[in-house]
């Protein structure tokens, strides 16, 4: 609200003649004065006209940004320093719930490393500490400081200030039930230090544009330098109003060219709108999240019909390999496996709709409608074959466990929205074919892609598949004739090897893969 009255301030100051504020019609009666009472050039009386109103534009509009700069600039390094709470919760969600310390404690060592902040905490439901800034002292020891998260209201960040820090909580979700809290204490002196450096870089910068103006010469007058100050004048005034995303044209390479210069890196540094994205990277692709973040109208809440694709990738035999493994090792691998069939699935525009177990279900063409539902599905399947092929070759070299994926896909109309109860629900797809997909799934083999007869008509121009046929599937009367997927061909072959090349060279260079 604040700010909005600030904008409002500002557009009205802009609308009033600048002319009519006594200041400013003092020198210009002044100028008039002396212009007339002496015989000088027209140059020159242009030079100094320019140079005077410039001059007064400068400072007034430098006044009204460092008035307004202050408080904006403060509550984007608040809200900078919420964002990055956020994204720590999002972060420490799985490790939080697996009760895995060690990453917990690393995630709360990599957010110390942001300037600023004095200390971080991860904590359980019942605030007890999970992670903190000494590994050695990480424990269930009670967080003191919890009685303002306990009395906060209103959506988080919970925000408590007191000796010296501004400290930030921020609740971690799963399936909208709060199963503990992450904590991160700014130091309130940084805070106040990032706002005087930028203000005084708008002092500075109007510093430099008044020595300039005042050093302007004749041939300003004639027309060369005009088009860049006007130029300088309306960005300083769109600044004024809001407007960050503001560049002008950086043309010469005198004064004026450096003041463009340092005018556009000022913009630059104003900018911050770029920190909201990828929270809903962990959950759908880039492109999906653009998408919602441009128009968050298309995703609306409760059931809706929906074509999509949906296919279900299971470990086989991963029940008696875990039995052989210790916890952390069962955690450690399918960690790694779920990760790279991840980042397959987001590059495929796929979203990842929940983990059961030792499986994962996938949907495309929800929530963001997609006519190519089906070829992305089945590319990602068949990437996700490929690439687990490649990484359990690499496994079994280095005398590690390998694990192998059976896939079973169905197209077709589900409902999507939101499923559950009031008190917990989850954004799904239920309908036939997720069953059947499921059902494909449990008949899938290590390495086999399965898929009914009608989605094998749709797509056996790009694929070769091996005919099963008098199968038995539980809900259906009489036998069918099922397809294993075995290759891809022609364009779908090379866009897929492309991706999966892709994918294994930045997930090697993540060291996630191997």
């Amino acid at each position: 609200m604040e700010i909005k009255l600030h904008m409002q301030a500002f557009k009205e100051l802009a609308l009033t003649d600048v002319t009519e504020l006594p200041f400013i019609s003092s020198i210009i009666r002044f100028f008039q004065v002396i212009l007339t009472a002496v015989k000088i050039g027209i140059k020159i009386k242009l030079a100094v006209i320019l140079s005077a109103l410039l001059f007064v534009t400068t400072f007034s509009i430098g006044i009204i940004m460092i008035a307004h700069q202050r408080s904006s600039l403060e509550e984007q390094m608040r809200s900078m320093a919420g964002t990055i709470t956020a994204q720590f919760a999002s972060d420490a969600k799985i490790p939080l719930m697996q009760k895995d310390s060690l990453t917990m404690n690393l995630l709360v060592q990599n957010i110390l490393k942001y300037p600023g902040i004095n200390d971080a905490y991860i904590l359980n439901e019942n605030f007890l500490i999970e992670g903190r800034k000494n590994i050695q002292e990480a424990g269930l020891d009670l967080y003191e400081q919890k009685d303002f998260i306990l009395k906060a209201k209103g959506a988080p960040p919970f925000i408590s200030e007191e000796n010296g820090n501004i400290t930030f909580a921020y609740p971690i979700l799963f399936k909208k039930t709060t199963v503990g809290y992450t904590v991160v204490s700014f130091s309130n002196e940084f805070i106040q230090e990032k706002v005087r450096l930028a203000i005084t870089s708008i002092i500075l910068l109007a510093g430099v544009a008044i020595i300039i103006v005042s050093f302007v010469s004749i041939p300003l007058a004639s027309g060369l330098l005009l088009r860049p100050i006007f130029r300088l004048f309306k960005g300083t005034k769109e600044i004024a109003m809001g407007n960050f995303d503001y560049r002008i044209p950086e043309l010469s390479k005198d004064e004026i060219g450096d003041l463009v210069s340092s005018f556009n890196k000022m913009a630059s540094e104003l900018k911050k709108k770029e920190i909201l994205k990828g929270v809903f990277n962990r959950y759908v692709s880039s492109h999906v999240a653009d998408e919602i973040l441009k128009d968050p109208e298309r995703i609306r809440l409760g059931g809706d019909r929906r074509l999509v694709t949906v296919f279900f990738a299971d470990i086989r035999g991963f029940t008696a390999i875990s039995r052989r493994m210790a916890p952390e090792e069962i955690v450690e691998i399918l960690n790694r496996y779920f990760t790279v069939i991840t980042d397959i699935i987001f590059r495929f525009e796929g979203t990842v709709d929940k983990f059961i177990g030792d499986a994962v279900m996938t949907v495309f063409g929800s929530p963001i409608r997609s006519r190519d539902h089906l070829e992305q599905g089945i590319k990602a399947a068949f990437a996700i074959k490929s690439t687990i092929a490649k990484i359990n070759s690499s496994r079994h070299s280095q005398g590690l466990i390998p694990l192998q994926m059976g896939i079973g896909l169905d197209s077709g109309e589900v409902i999507v929205g939101n499923m559950g109860s009031q008190t917990r629900m989850e954004f799904t797809a239920v309908g036939d074919a997720v069953n059947m997909a499921s059902r494909l799934t449990d008949l899938a083999k290590g390495g086999d892609i399965i898929v009914s007869e009608a989605i094998y008509n749709l797509i056996k121009d790009n694929v070769l598949a091996e005919r099963m046929s008098g199968i038995d599937i539980k809900g259906i009367e009489s036998p069918v004739t099922l397809y294993n997927i075995i290759a891809l061909k022609g364009a779908w072959a090379n866009q897929v090897e492309n991706i999966i090349q892709q994918a294994i060279t930045e997930l090697e260079t993540e060291s996630i893969v191997l």
